[in-house]
C-alpha cells in the first residue's frame, strides 16, 4: 500500500480573476482528504505567472506525502 501520491498542479480561475493553484492527487492513499489542496497567489499574480510556477513544480515534485510518518519503515 502506497502512502505517497503522485500530482500534478493545474491554475484555475473564477470569473478570469485570481488565478490559483490546485494540486491533484493521481493516486489513492487511506485518509486521504477527498478535497484537493489549492494554493492561493500573491494578489496581482496573473495567469501567466501561475503557470509559470505550475510548469515549475510539475517539473520539480515527484510524490506528495500527506501522512510522512506512516508507515514508518518505507
Amino acid at each position: 500500500m502506497s502512502y505517497k501520491t503522485r500530482v500534478v498542479f493545474t491554475v484555475k480561475e473564477v470569473d478570469d480573476v485570481d488565478p490559483f493553484l490546485m494540486m491533484e492527487f493521481h493516486d489513492e492513499i487511506p485518509g486521504l482528504p477527498v478535497d484537493q489542496p489549492v494554493f492561493s497567489l500573491m494578489v496581482g499574480a496573473t495567469k501567466e505567472e501561475a503557470e509559470l510556477v505550475a510548469t515549475f513544480l510539475n517539473a520539480k515534485i515527484l510524490y506528495y506525502r500527506p501522512f510522512p510518518l506512516v508507515p514508518k519503515n518505507e
